[in-house]
């Protein structure tokens, strides 16, 4: 059981190392539009990779559960977890293209 909740801290910790780099989107000057939308959009990825990370981490948590209540609702989560996920890709996606073409209004 030690080595167990052991495993699930070290993922967690991973996961969220993994999503830190996205925090200085919170510190950049809004000085033109531009910025704005690029804040945005790094801002947004921030808010989806943490729900999406801590999901995750319930997920692990849920697929280790005796209650089999807990296990039926684990499909839902994977579902709901990839749904983040691509989210997320699109939100790259959106955000490199603003990158090469610029802001259009």
């Amino acid at each position: 059981m030690t080595l167990l909740i052991v495993l699930q801290v070290l993922i967690f910790i991973t996961l969220m190392l993994h999503t830190v780099h996205l925090m200085p989107a919170f510190n950049r000057c809004l000085r033109n539009a531009e910025t704005m939308m690029e804040a945005g959009y790094l801002g947004a990825m921030l808010t989806i990779r943490l729900a999406r990370n801590i999901l995750g981490l319930i997920l692990v948590t849920a697929s280790a559960a005796p209650n089999p209540d807990v296990h039926a609702l684990v499909g839902k989560g994977i579902a709901l977890f990839l749904a983040l996920a691509a989210v997320n890709v699109v939100l790259t996606h959106y955000r490199r293209r603003s990158q090469i073409e610029g802001v259009r209004f």
